[in-house]
């Protein structure tokens, strides 16, 4: 099975994490790293890597990260350049990670192109193609 770290600035990975458990259930082999305020980049690197180290099973690990570029996404690429089988994928998304949550038998390499497609196609806009009329069962969603 395919590790998970999830991380991002401020609670962004706890926010996913409490809807991933809503949706799909208590993850096993994924770990949550929140890059919380007055935390440097050192402490970030190491609670990536012992998170890392956590999830591992031997098919490989992935870190998804908010937004490419940030400290989160930084600090992850520098530990996959010290680890082998350790992609990051950043600019996560809920689709993504959901999609990632059902698919860790994968190889990494499938893994990591199944989850790009899932958070491209989980970005969406509504048009409204003709009027229609909103009841109650609409409204509640899932």
């Amino acid at each position: 099975m395919i590790g998970i770290v999830l991380s991002g600035h401020g609670e962004f990975a706890s926010g996913l994490n409490s809807s991933i458990q809503l949706i799909a259930g208590k993850q096993a082999g994924f770990q949550v790293v929140d890059f919380s305020e007055g935390m440097s980049s050192d402490d970030l690197q190491e609670a990536l890597k012992v998170a890392v180290e956590s999830v591992e099973q031997g098919q490989g690990t992935v870190i998804f990260t908010d937004i490419p570029g940030g400290t989160p996404f930084n600090q992850s690429v520098i530990l996959s350049t010290k680890k082998e089988k350790l992609r990051v994928v950043s600019g996560t998304n809920l689709p993504a990670l959901l999609d990632g949550s059902f698919s860790r038998e994968l190889v990494l390499g499938e893994f990591v192109s199944k989850v790009l497609l899932s958070g491209k196609e989980g970005l969406q806009e509504f048009v409204q193609k003709k009027k229609i009329s909103v009841d109650s069962e609409m409204e509640d969603g899932i």
